[in-house]
Protein backbone atom coordinates (compact mmCIF):
# COMPACT_ATOMS: atom_id res chain seq x y z
CA UNK A 1 0.00 0.00 0.00
CA UNK A 2 1.31 3.52 -0.84
CA UNK A 3 0.98 6.15 2.12
CA UNK A 4 0.46 9.97 0.35
CA UNK A 5 1.02 12.82 3.37
CA UNK A 6 0.26 16.07 1.69
CA UNK A 7 0.03 19.33 3.13
CA UNK A 8 -2.18 21.64 0.51
CA UNK A 9 -4.71 23.79 2.63
CA UNK A 10 -5.95 26.61 0.94
CA UNK A 11 -4.60 29.89 1.22
CA UNK A 12 -6.41 33.15 1.32
CA UNK A 13 -5.01 35.19 -2.10
CA UNK A 14 -4.12 38.93 -1.99
CA UNK A 15 -1.10 38.86 -4.31
CA UNK A 16 1.85 36.51 -5.20
CA UNK A 17 2.78 35.98 -1.21
CA UNK A 18 2.04 33.56 0.69
CA UNK A 19 -1.07 34.92 3.80
CA UNK A 20 -1.08 32.23 6.30
CA UNK A 21 -0.75 28.63 4.38
CA UNK A 22 3.06 28.30 2.56
CA UNK A 23 5.23 25.49 1.58
CA UNK A 24 3.00 23.18 0.84
CA UNK A 25 3.94 19.78 -0.04
CA UNK A 26 3.42 15.73 -0.78
CA UNK A 27 5.23 12.82 0.10
CA UNK A 28 4.83 9.36 -0.89
CA UNK A 29 5.95 5.76 1.66
CA UNK A 30 5.70 2.71 0.99
CA UNK A 31 7.20 -0.47 3.58
CA UNK A 32 8.40 2.45 5.91
CA UNK A 33 10.59 3.60 3.38
CA UNK A 34 10.36 6.99 1.69
CA UNK A 35 10.00 6.98 -2.06
CA UNK A 36 9.69 10.48 -2.79
CA UNK A 37 9.31 14.18 -1.36
CA UNK A 38 7.99 16.79 -3.38
CA UNK A 39 8.51 20.31 -2.02
CA UNK A 40 5.96 22.38 -4.33
CA UNK A 41 8.13 25.00 -4.82
CA UNK A 42 11.04 22.52 -6.27
CA UNK A 43 8.06 21.00 -8.47
CA UNK A 44 7.35 24.65 -9.55
CA UNK A 45 10.31 26.85 -8.89
CA UNK A 46 8.33 29.08 -6.98
CA UNK A 47 9.46 29.70 -3.47
CA UNK A 48 7.29 29.07 -1.12
CA UNK A 49 4.78 27.72 -3.50
CA UNK A 50 0.95 26.99 -1.55
CA UNK A 51 -0.63 25.85 -5.14
CA UNK A 52 -0.73 22.53 -4.17
CA UNK A 53 -4.61 21.94 -5.05
CA UNK A 54 -3.55 22.86 -8.79
CA UNK A 55 -0.73 20.82 -9.00
CA UNK A 56 -1.85 17.69 -7.09
CA UNK A 57 -3.47 15.60 -9.53
CA UNK A 58 -0.26 15.67 -12.19
CA UNK A 59 2.14 15.06 -8.98
CA UNK A 60 -0.06 11.59 -8.24
CA UNK A 61 -0.32 10.61 -11.54
CA UNK A 62 3.76 10.49 -11.56
CA UNK A 63 4.65 8.85 -8.36
CA UNK A 64 1.72 7.33 -7.37
CA UNK A 65 0.92 3.64 -9.24
CA UNK A 66 -2.59 3.50 -11.05
CA UNK A 67 -3.00 -0.50 -9.52
CA UNK A 68 -2.09 0.15 -5.90
CA UNK A 69 -4.18 0.56 -2.79
CA UNK A 70 -3.54 4.42 -1.21
CA UNK A 71 -4.23 5.75 1.79
CA UNK A 72 -3.85 9.48 2.15
CA UNK A 73 -3.30 11.48 5.27
CA UNK A 74 -3.54 15.51 4.48
CA UNK A 75 -2.06 17.81 7.37
CA UNK A 76 -4.24 20.48 8.83
CA UNK A 77 -3.92 24.06 9.72
CA UNK A 78 -5.75 27.15 11.70
CA UNK A 79 -6.52 27.92 8.07
CA UNK A 80 -8.91 24.70 7.63
CA UNK A 81 -8.91 21.10 7.68
CA UNK A 82 -10.59 20.09 4.25
CA UNK A 83 -8.51 19.32 1.69
CA UNK A 84 -9.89 20.02 -1.99
CA UNK A 85 -7.83 19.83 -5.30
CA UNK A 86 -8.60 22.82 -7.72
CA UNK A 87 -11.05 20.91 -9.50
CA UNK A 88 -13.18 19.41 -7.21
CA UNK A 89 -11.71 15.78 -8.94
CA UNK A 90 -9.88 15.50 -4.63
CA UNK A 91 -11.79 16.08 -1.95
CA UNK A 92 -10.06 14.60 1.70
CA UNK A 93 -12.63 15.91 4.79
CA UNK A 94 -12.57 15.27 8.32
CA UNK A 95 -15.26 12.83 9.89
CA UNK A 96 -15.43 15.43 12.84
CA UNK A 97 -13.67 17.85 14.62
CA UNK A 98 -9.53 17.55 14.25
CA UNK A 99 -8.30 17.52 17.98
CA UNK A 100 -4.17 17.83 18.48
CA UNK A 101 -3.86 15.47 21.21
CA UNK A 102 -5.75 12.63 19.29
CA UNK A 103 -3.57 13.43 16.25
CA UNK A 104 -5.55 11.65 13.41
CA UNK A 105 -8.97 12.15 12.80
CA UNK A 106 -10.72 9.59 10.13
CA UNK A 107 -11.60 11.58 6.48
CA UNK A 108 -13.87 10.97 3.80
CA UNK A 109 -11.77 10.61 0.70
CA UNK A 110 -13.91 11.56 -2.77
CA UNK A 111 -11.01 10.93 -5.06
CA UNK A 112 -12.01 11.19 -9.27
CA UNK A 113 -8.63 11.02 -11.09
CA UNK A 114 -10.46 11.62 -14.44
CA UNK A 115 -13.49 13.87 -12.99
CA UNK A 116 -15.56 10.63 -13.72
CA UNK A 117 -14.47 7.20 -11.89
CA UNK A 118 -13.62 6.96 -8.45
CA UNK A 119 -10.69 5.40 -6.83
CA UNK A 120 -11.36 4.08 -3.68
CA UNK A 121 -8.93 5.05 -0.76
CA UNK A 122 -8.17 5.43 2.62
CA UNK A 123 -8.17 9.15 4.84
CA UNK A 124 -7.03 10.84 7.22
CA UNK A 125 -6.39 14.41 9.05
CA UNK A 126 -3.17 14.93 10.66
CA UNK A 127 -3.24 17.43 13.51
CA UNK A 128 -0.38 20.20 12.01
CA UNK A 129 1.49 20.36 15.45
CA UNK A 130 2.23 16.66 15.46
CA UNK A 131 2.79 16.41 11.74
CA UNK A 132 6.15 18.44 12.37
CA UNK A 133 7.20 16.16 15.54
CA UNK A 134 6.55 13.08 12.88
CA UNK A 135 8.76 14.63 10.32
CA UNK A 136 11.62 14.08 12.66
CA UNK A 137 10.93 10.09 12.35
CA UNK A 138 12.35 8.99 8.78
CA UNK A 139 15.77 10.55 10.25
CA UNK A 140 15.75 8.72 13.82
CA UNK A 141 13.47 5.99 13.23
CA UNK A 142 11.85 6.53 16.13
CA UNK A 143 11.40 8.74 18.96
CA UNK A 144 12.87 7.50 22.59
CA UNK A 145 11.02 6.56 25.43
CA UNK A 146 10.48 9.47 27.89
CA UNK A 147 11.62 12.02 25.17
CA UNK A 148 10.12 15.06 25.22
CA UNK A 149 8.61 16.27 22.02
CA UNK A 150 8.66 19.91 21.21
CA UNK A 151 6.80 21.80 18.39
CA UNK A 152 6.76 25.44 18.07
CA UNK A 153 5.53 26.98 15.38
CA UNK A 154 4.01 30.72 14.40
CA UNK A 155 0.86 29.18 13.87
CA UNK A 156 -0.40 25.55 13.51
CA UNK A 157 -3.77 23.57 14.33
CA UNK A 158 -4.78 25.19 17.48
CA UNK A 159 -1.44 26.41 18.75
CA UNK A 160 1.45 27.95 18.25
CA UNK A 161 3.41 25.55 21.09
CA UNK A 162 2.74 22.18 22.01
CA UNK A 163 4.85 19.48 24.31
CA UNK A 164 4.46 15.44 24.14
CA UNK A 165 5.67 12.93 26.11
CA UNK A 166 6.62 9.80 24.82
CA UNK A 167 5.46 6.75 27.11
CA UNK A 168 5.53 3.07 26.34
CA UNK A 169 1.38 3.63 25.07
CA UNK A 170 2.61 6.25 22.53
CA UNK A 171 2.54 10.22 22.77
CA UNK A 172 0.92 12.06 25.40
CA UNK A 173 0.07 15.91 24.82
CA UNK A 174 1.42 17.45 27.95
CA UNK A 175 0.41 21.07 26.69
CA UNK A 176 -0.48 23.01 23.45
CA UNK A 177 -1.70 26.92 23.88
CA UNK A 178 -1.59 29.82 21.55
CA UNK A 179 -0.58 32.17 24.56
CA UNK A 180 2.70 30.66 25.91
CA UNK A 181 4.88 31.59 23.45
CA UNK A 182 3.05 33.60 20.45
CA UNK A 183 4.82 36.77 21.35
CA UNK A 184 8.51 35.50 21.08
CA UNK A 185 7.65 33.66 17.94
CA UNK A 186 5.87 36.62 16.15
CA UNK A 187 8.51 38.53 17.19
CA UNK A 188 10.31 36.73 14.33
CA UNK A 189 7.63 36.75 11.76
CA UNK A 190 5.34 39.64 11.86
CA UNK A 191 7.05 41.95 13.85
CA UNK A 192 6.63 45.93 12.86
CA UNK A 193 9.91 47.38 14.04
CA UNK A 194 11.68 44.66 12.68
CA UNK A 195 10.17 45.01 9.09
CA UNK A 196 11.15 49.03 9.41
CA UNK A 197 14.71 48.11 10.46
CA UNK A 198 15.30 45.63 7.80
CA UNK A 199 13.42 46.76 5.24
CA UNK A 200 10.59 44.68 4.03
CA UNK A 201 7.18 44.73 4.04
CA UNK A 202 4.35 42.66 5.95
CA UNK A 203 4.02 40.32 2.89
CA UNK A 204 7.56 39.32 3.27
CA UNK A 205 7.21 37.29 6.85
CA UNK A 206 8.51 34.19 5.40
CA UNK A 207 12.00 36.00 5.27
CA UNK A 208 12.20 37.74 8.26
CA UNK A 209 13.08 34.76 10.54
CA UNK A 210 16.33 34.30 8.64
CA UNK A 211 17.19 37.79 8.32
CA UNK A 212 16.44 38.75 12.08
CA UNK A 213 18.91 35.58 13.21
CA UNK A 214 21.76 37.11 10.95
CA UNK A 215 21.65 40.42 11.52
CA UNK A 216 20.78 40.14 15.61
CA UNK A 217 24.59 38.52 15.53
CA UNK A 218 25.83 42.06 15.02
CA UNK A 219 24.35 43.68 17.99
CA UNK A 220 24.34 43.11 21.59
CA UNK A 221 21.24 42.65 23.54
CA UNK A 222 20.35 45.51 26.61
CA UNK A 223 18.46 44.69 29.74
CA UNK A 224 16.99 48.45 28.96
CA UNK A 225 15.85 47.54 25.72
CA UNK A 226 14.80 44.46 26.53
CA UNK A 227 12.60 46.17 29.20
CA UNK A 228 11.54 48.77 27.17
CA UNK A 229 10.13 46.44 24.26
CA UNK A 230 8.33 44.39 26.54
CA UNK A 231 6.27 48.02 28.10
CA UNK A 232 5.73 48.67 24.52
CA UNK A 233 4.41 44.72 23.92
CA UNK A 234 7.03 44.37 21.76
CA UNK A 235 5.74 46.53 18.99
CA UNK A 236 3.44 43.98 17.55
CA UNK A 237 0.18 46.02 17.51
CA UNK A 238 1.82 48.96 15.83
CA UNK A 239 1.45 49.65 12.20
CA UNK A 240 4.70 49.63 9.58
CA UNK A 241 4.40 53.73 10.44
CA UNK A 242 8.45 54.80 10.06
CA UNK A 243 7.73 58.06 11.22
CA UNK A 244 6.08 56.89 14.44
CA UNK A 245 8.62 54.21 15.17
CA UNK A 246 11.35 56.04 14.64
CA UNK A 247 9.92 58.79 16.85
CA UNK A 248 9.13 56.16 19.78
CA UNK A 249 12.97 55.34 19.94
CA UNK A 250 14.00 58.68 19.46
CA UNK A 251 12.00 59.30 22.68
CA UNK A 252 13.82 56.42 24.34
CA UNK A 253 17.33 56.75 23.67
CA UNK A 254 17.68 60.36 22.99
CA UNK A 255 18.95 59.80 19.06
CA UNK A 256 17.80 62.08 16.51
CA UNK A 257 17.21 59.20 13.29
CA UNK A 258 15.26 60.14 10.76
CA UNK A 259 15.79 56.61 8.70
CA UNK A 260 15.78 52.63 9.56
CA UNK A 261 19.60 52.59 8.85
CA UNK A 262 20.60 48.88 9.43
CA UNK A 263 24.44 49.71 9.98
CA UNK A 264 23.47 51.56 13.35
CA UNK A 265 24.54 50.08 16.27
CA UNK A 266 21.40 51.06 18.06
CA UNK A 267 19.00 49.11 15.80
CA UNK A 268 21.49 46.22 15.74
CA UNK A 269 20.99 45.76 19.38
CA UNK A 270 17.32 46.67 19.53
CA UNK A 271 17.25 43.27 17.28
CA UNK A 272 19.82 41.76 19.22
CA UNK A 273 17.48 42.51 22.56
CA UNK A 274 14.81 40.93 20.39
CA UNK A 275 16.56 37.35 19.30
CA UNK A 276 17.51 37.21 23.14
CA UNK A 277 14.29 37.28 24.64
CA UNK A 278 13.05 34.63 21.59
CA UNK A 279 15.94 32.39 23.09
CA UNK A 280 14.91 32.78 26.93
CA UNK A 281 11.59 32.38 26.02
CA UNK A 282 11.66 29.05 24.19
CA UNK A 283 14.50 27.51 26.08
CA UNK A 284 12.83 28.51 29.12
CA UNK A 285 9.73 26.67 28.35
CA UNK A 286 11.49 23.41 26.74
CA UNK A 287 13.48 23.34 30.16
CA UNK A 288 10.53 23.48 32.17
CA UNK A 289 8.73 20.89 30.58
CA UNK A 290 11.71 18.53 30.06
CA UNK A 291 12.09 18.79 34.32
CA UNK A 292 8.58 18.22 34.32
CA UNK A 293 8.89 14.64 33.01
CA UNK A 294 12.26 14.26 33.82
CA UNK A 295 13.11 13.97 29.98
CA UNK A 296 17.02 13.58 28.77
CA UNK A 297 16.35 13.56 25.02
CA UNK A 298 14.54 16.33 23.06
CA UNK A 299 12.47 15.95 19.72
CA UNK A 300 11.78 19.43 18.51
CA UNK A 301 10.28 20.80 15.35
CA UNK A 302 8.55 23.63 13.47
CA UNK A 303 9.69 26.71 12.14
CA UNK A 304 11.33 27.67 15.81
CA UNK A 305 14.16 24.97 15.36
CA UNK A 306 15.67 26.93 12.15
CA UNK A 307 16.84 29.68 14.78
CA UNK A 308 20.20 28.49 15.60
CA UNK A 309 21.30 30.68 18.70
CA UNK A 310 18.63 28.90 20.60
CA UNK A 311 19.17 25.04 19.81
CA UNK A 312 22.81 25.64 21.03
CA UNK A 313 21.24 27.09 23.87
CA UNK A 314 19.29 23.32 23.91
CA UNK A 315 22.07 21.32 23.49
CA UNK A 316 23.46 22.27 26.46
CA UNK A 317 20.45 20.92 28.02
CA UNK A 318 20.07 17.10 26.77
CA UNK A 319 21.43 14.26 26.10
CA UNK A 320 20.76 14.67 22.76
CA UNK A 321 18.39 16.94 20.20
CA UNK A 322 16.84 15.97 17.30
CA UNK A 323 15.29 18.65 14.64
CA UNK A 324 14.47 17.60 11.19
CA UNK A 325 16.02 19.09 8.43
CA UNK A 326 12.77 19.83 6.87
CA UNK A 327 11.58 21.27 10.49
CA UNK A 328 9.30 24.47 9.09
CA UNK A 329 5.90 23.31 6.99
CA UNK A 330 8.32 22.02 3.88
CA UNK A 331 8.41 18.87 6.20
CA UNK A 332 4.31 18.53 7.17
CA UNK A 333 3.32 16.56 4.72
CA UNK A 334 6.50 13.69 5.44
CA UNK A 335 5.82 13.94 9.19
CA UNK A 336 2.20 12.93 8.36
CA UNK A 337 3.12 10.07 6.18
CA UNK A 338 6.11 8.98 8.35
CA UNK A 339 3.59 8.90 11.15
CA UNK A 340 1.53 6.42 9.57
CA UNK A 341 3.86 3.79 8.29
CA UNK A 342 5.68 4.35 11.99
CA UNK A 343 2.21 3.02 13.30
CA UNK A 344 2.16 -0.05 11.15
CA UNK A 345 5.58 -0.93 11.07
CA UNK A 346 6.81 0.28 14.60
CA UNK A 347 9.98 1.97 13.27
CA UNK A 348 10.97 3.92 10.30
CA UNK A 349 14.53 3.00 8.28
CA UNK A 350 16.37 5.94 9.10
CA UNK A 351 17.17 8.16 6.04
CA UNK A 352 19.48 10.48 4.73
CA UNK A 353 18.14 14.39 3.78
CA UNK A 354 17.97 13.97 -0.15
CA UNK A 355 14.42 12.88 -0.28
CA UNK A 356 13.26 15.32 -2.96
CA UNK A 357 13.80 12.20 -5.41
CA UNK A 358 11.49 12.67 -8.32
CA UNK A 359 12.53 14.12 -11.78
CA UNK A 360 16.14 13.53 -10.84
CA UNK A 361 18.86 10.56 -11.78
CA UNK A 362 19.47 9.13 -7.76
CA UNK A 363 22.60 6.79 -8.86
CA UNK A 364 25.67 7.98 -7.62
CA UNK A 365 27.49 10.60 -9.69
CA UNK A 366 30.39 10.17 -11.32
CA UNK A 367 33.57 11.40 -9.34
CA UNK A 368 35.97 11.87 -12.11
CA UNK A 369 36.00 15.08 -12.29
CA UNK A 370 36.87 15.95 -8.86
CA UNK A 371 39.98 16.98 -8.80
CA UNK A 372 39.26 19.59 -11.56
CA UNK A 373 36.67 20.53 -9.30
CA UNK A 374 39.41 20.94 -6.25
CA UNK A 375 41.75 22.90 -8.22
CA UNK A 376 38.93 25.30 -9.14
CA UNK A 377 37.53 25.85 -5.78
CA UNK A 378 41.05 26.03 -4.25
CA UNK A 379 41.92 28.75 -6.95
CA UNK A 380 39.07 30.77 -5.96
CA UNK A 381 36.14 30.09 -8.29
CA UNK A 382 32.50 29.44 -7.43
CA UNK A 383 31.64 25.99 -8.16
CA UNK A 384 27.70 25.25 -8.25
CA UNK A 385 26.68 21.78 -7.35
CA UNK A 386 23.81 19.52 -8.70
CA UNK A 387 23.89 15.97 -7.93
CA UNK A 388 21.19 13.38 -7.46
CA UNK A 389 18.26 13.58 -5.81
CA UNK A 390 17.48 16.89 -3.53
CA UNK A 391 17.69 17.93 0.29
CA UNK A 392 14.67 18.78 1.92
CA UNK A 393 14.05 21.34 3.70
CA UNK A 394 15.54 25.13 3.71
CA UNK A 395 19.11 23.97 3.64
CA UNK A 396 21.34 23.13 1.58
CA UNK A 397 23.34 20.15 2.32
CA UNK A 398 25.68 19.82 -0.69
CA UNK A 399 23.47 18.37 -3.66
CA UNK A 400 22.13 21.88 -4.43
CA UNK A 401 24.89 23.69 -3.02
CA UNK A 402 27.16 26.50 -4.34
CA UNK A 403 30.77 26.00 -2.81
CA UNK A 404 33.66 28.34 -2.45
CA UNK A 405 37.03 28.81 -0.12
CA UNK A 406 35.67 29.50 2.95
CA UNK A 407 38.98 31.36 4.17
CA UNK A 408 38.21 34.50 1.87
CA UNK A 409 36.17 37.12 3.21
CA UNK A 410 36.04 38.91 0.06
CA UNK A 411 34.99 35.60 -1.74
CA UNK A 412 32.02 35.18 0.83
CA UNK A 413 31.27 38.81 -0.03
CA UNK A 414 31.01 38.22 -3.38
CA UNK A 415 28.88 34.71 -3.07
CA UNK A 416 26.48 36.07 -0.42
CA UNK A 417 25.85 39.74 -1.27
CA UNK A 418 26.79 39.85 -5.43
CA UNK A 419 25.86 36.37 -6.50
CA UNK A 420 23.33 35.32 -4.23
CA UNK A 421 22.44 39.09 -3.90
CA UNK A 422 21.92 38.76 -0.09
CA UNK A 423 22.27 41.11 2.69
CA UNK A 424 25.27 42.10 4.04
CA UNK A 425 24.67 40.88 7.41
CA UNK A 426 23.33 37.43 6.59
CA UNK A 427 26.73 34.93 7.22
CA UNK A 428 27.42 31.67 5.28
CA UNK A 429 27.66 28.26 6.49
CA UNK A 430 30.98 25.58 5.83
CA UNK A 431 30.62 22.06 5.08
CA UNK A 432 33.25 20.06 7.29
CA UNK A 433 34.35 16.14 7.00
CA UNK A 434 33.42 15.46 10.94
CA UNK A 435 37.32 14.00 10.96
CA UNK A 436 37.94 17.40 10.48
CA UNK A 437 35.72 18.56 11.89
CA UNK A 438 36.68 17.44 15.38
CA UNK A 439 40.09 18.86 14.49
CA UNK A 440 38.52 22.18 13.96
CA UNK A 441 35.57 22.76 15.79
CA UNK A 442 36.21 20.02 18.88
CA UNK A 443 34.31 16.70 19.09
CA UNK A 444 30.64 18.14 20.45
CA UNK A 445 30.34 18.96 16.19
CA UNK A 446 31.03 15.72 15.12
CA UNK A 447 28.91 14.20 17.80
CA UNK A 448 25.65 16.56 17.26
CA UNK A 449 22.33 15.20 15.47
CA UNK A 450 22.19 18.85 14.61
CA UNK A 451 25.53 19.16 12.63
CA UNK A 452 24.38 17.15 9.28
CA UNK A 453 21.76 19.40 8.90
CA UNK A 454 22.89 22.55 9.37
CA UNK A 455 21.21 23.60 12.45
CA UNK A 456 23.49 23.80 15.10
CA UNK A 457 27.22 26.67 15.42
CA UNK A 458 30.25 25.73 17.47
CA UNK A 459 32.88 27.90 18.11
CA UNK A 460 35.65 27.65 16.06
CA UNK A 461 39.76 26.93 17.42
CA UNK A 462 42.19 29.50 17.41
CA UNK A 463 44.48 28.03 14.98
CA UNK A 464 41.79 27.72 12.30
CA UNK A 465 40.05 30.85 12.54
CA UNK A 466 41.93 32.45 9.54
CA UNK A 467 41.16 29.40 7.64
CA UNK A 468 37.50 29.85 8.29
CA UNK A 469 37.30 33.30 8.46
CA UNK A 470 35.13 34.04 5.42
CA UNK A 471 32.21 31.89 6.92
CA UNK A 472 32.42 32.74 11.11
CA UNK A 473 29.78 34.51 13.19
CA UNK A 474 30.85 37.86 15.05
CA UNK A 475 31.26 35.99 17.84
CA UNK A 476 33.69 33.34 16.55
CA UNK A 477 30.97 29.80 15.91
CA UNK A 478 30.28 28.61 12.73
CA UNK A 479 26.79 26.93 11.48
CA UNK A 480 28.78 24.43 10.22
CA UNK A 481 27.47 21.22 8.18
CA UNK A 482 29.46 18.01 9.64
CA UNK A 483 29.63 15.40 6.58
CA UNK A 484 29.63 11.69 8.29
CA UNK A 485 30.94 8.43 6.75
CA UNK A 486 28.55 6.00 6.14
CA UNK A 487 25.66 7.58 3.90
CA UNK A 488 26.58 7.01 0.30
CA UNK A 489 24.48 9.77 -0.98
CA UNK A 490 27.34 12.29 0.63
CA UNK A 491 30.25 10.54 -0.75
CA UNK A 492 31.03 12.74 -3.43
CA UNK A 493 31.36 15.43 -1.50
CA UNK A 494 33.21 13.97 1.51
CA UNK A 495 35.66 13.04 -1.14
CA UNK A 496 36.05 16.42 -2.43
CA UNK A 497 36.72 17.86 1.19
CA UNK A 498 39.24 14.95 1.59
CA UNK A 499 41.16 16.00 -1.72
CA UNK A 500 40.82 19.52 -0.94
CA UNK A 501 42.19 19.02 2.69
CA UNK A 502 45.02 16.47 1.36
CA UNK A 503 46.00 18.65 -1.46
CA UNK A 504 45.39 22.62 -0.75
CA UNK A 505 45.20 22.41 3.18
CA UNK A 506 41.61 23.87 3.00
CA UNK A 507 39.51 21.88 6.18
CA UNK A 508 35.82 22.71 4.52
CA UNK A 509 33.86 24.95 2.18
CA UNK A 510 31.68 27.52 1.77
CA UNK A 511 28.12 25.66 1.62
CA UNK A 512 25.39 27.70 0.87
CA UNK A 513 21.94 27.14 -1.38
CA UNK A 514 22.12 27.30 -5.19
CA UNK A 515 19.89 29.76 -5.70
CA UNK A 516 19.42 33.74 -6.30
CA UNK A 517 17.23 35.54 -3.75
CA UNK A 518 13.52 35.29 -3.70
CA UNK A 519 14.03 32.14 -5.93
CA UNK A 520 13.42 28.09 -4.65
CA UNK A 521 16.34 26.31 -4.99
CA UNK A 522 17.58 24.70 -8.23
CA UNK A 523 15.63 21.02 -8.63
CA UNK A 524 16.21 19.54 -12.11
CA UNK A 525 19.31 18.56 -13.51
CA UNK A 526 18.86 20.21 -16.78
CA UNK A 527 17.60 23.28 -15.08
CA UNK A 528 21.61 24.05 -13.22
CA UNK A 529 23.36 25.29 -15.97
CA UNK A 530 21.37 28.03 -17.09
CA UNK A 531 20.63 29.16 -13.52
CA UNK A 532 24.81 28.93 -12.71
CA UNK A 533 24.89 31.00 -16.28
CA UNK A 534 22.19 33.41 -15.13
CA UNK A 535 24.14 33.88 -11.16
CA UNK A 536 27.63 34.22 -12.94
CA UNK A 537 29.48 30.79 -11.18
CA UNK A 538 32.33 29.97 -12.80
CA UNK A 539 31.50 26.52 -13.04
CA UNK A 540 29.08 24.03 -12.24
CA UNK A 541 28.73 19.95 -11.21
CA UNK A 542 25.59 18.24 -12.76
CA UNK A 543 25.92 14.79 -10.91
CA UNK A 544 28.57 14.48 -11.15
CA UNK A 545 30.25 16.45 -14.59
CA UNK A 546 32.06 19.33 -14.53
CA UNK A 547 30.63 22.62 -16.53
CA UNK A 548 31.69 25.89 -17.61
CA UNK A 549 28.56 27.71 -18.55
Amino acid sequence: MITVGLYGITDTTHGADPTWTHDHGVAVMRGGTVLSVVELERWTGRKHDNRLPRFIHEILDALVPPDEAVRFVSVNSFAGSTFLSADGNLRIEPDGKVVIGSILTPARVRWFPDGMTRRAAEGWIMSHEFAHLASILPFTGRFEPGALLAHIDGGASDSAASFWEMTAAGPRLIEASWNRLKTPVNNFNVNPLVRAILGFEACQHLAIPGQLMGYAGWGQPRPEMCEWLAENGWFLDRTDNHRALLSAINERFRTDHVVFRPHEPLFRDLCASIQAFFEAEVVGAIRQEAERIGAHGLFYAGGAGLNIPTNVKLELLFDRVHIPPATNDSGLALGAAAWLEYLEHGSLQPHGPFLNRFSVPTEAPSEADIPEVAELLAAGKVVGVCNGAAEVGPRALGHRSILARADDVDLRRKVSEHLKQREWYRPLAPVIAAEVAAEVLGPDAGTSALAPFMLGAWPVRAAWRGALQGVMHADGTVRAQVIHAGLAEDEWLRHLLFHLRERYGLPGLINTSFNPRGRAIVHRHEDAIPLARSMGLDAVVVHGSLHRP
